[in-house]
């Protein structure tokens, strides 16, 4: 095949630092098997290998994946996905391509996975795994179990401004005035440094002035001001 003669050639002429570009050969390798191998799994089977000798494993990995979920077939997709949370269970992308994945297909071995996950990955991993996995939840899962999970975060580390910011954009994604109002208040309330809790009077203050009335504006301004007051006291 004349395609599969003009990959071949590209791989031989790419230098081999060049990772990405090699490995952007391989994925036009695996689309040109799945569509035109006989039978295509299986041709696809025999590039994928190939590729594991020269590219990173990981990426490979994740690049048929890729190629499994643009072509819309789940189960190629799903025994992969399985496959890579034991090959590279100490990566958080890994897993957090299989909690989406999972979320996608409306699976309810969600919470399940996600146990999985925080005894495999490494302590330092931890609450990037729970917070984006938190995000995709409200994306694409249940928001109340997003909600869940940053809740439970916030009571182990309420000081973690990053962890309040990315709540409350998913929450502010959602719109819920109210709700999201209450958290910006519980969040001022906390005792944090001064640099902290200026980058919660502004967030606060830059939502308000998105949505609210002069009002509004003025209470936050207030507030604001009322902790610097306290502060220099």
């Amino acid at each position: 095949m004349q395609v599969a003669f003009v990959c071949t050639g590209a791989l031989k002429t790419i230098n081999i630092r060049e990772e990405t570009e090699k490995l952007n050969i391989w994925v036009a390798y695996f689309n040109l098997e799945n569509e035109y191998g006989n039978p295509p799994e299986e041709a696809v089977q025999k590039i994928f290998q190939r590729a594991l000798q020269y590219c990173d494993p990981k990426k490979v990995h994740l690049a048929l994946l890729g190629m499994y979920e643009r072509t819309e077939q789940p189960k190629f997709a799903d025994d992969l996905l399985n496959k890579m949370i034991r090959k590279f269970k100490h990566s958080c992308k890994v897993w957090l391509r299989r909690i989406q994945w999972l979320l996608n297909q409306n699976r309810d071995d969600v919470q399940s996975v996600v146990k999985r996950a925080v005894l495999c990955l490494p302590q330092h991993k931890h609450i990037k795994f729970l917070s984006q996995t938190a995000i995709l939840e409200f994306k694409c899962g249940v928001p109340d179990r997003g909600r869940s999970m940053f809740e439970g975060m916030l009571r182990e580390y309420p000081k973690r401004t990053d962890l309040w910011s990315v709540y409350l954009d998913q929450e502010i994604r959602l719109g819920d005035v109210d709700l999201i109002r209450a958290l910006f208040e519980r969040a001022i309330s906390l005792s944090l440094p001064p640099k902290k809790m200026k980058f919660l009077f502004k967030k606060y203050l830059e939502y308000e002035k998105s949505v609210g009335d002069e009002e509004r504006i003025e209470s936050v301004k207030t507030k604001a001001m009322e902790y610097v007051e306290s502060a220099l006291a």
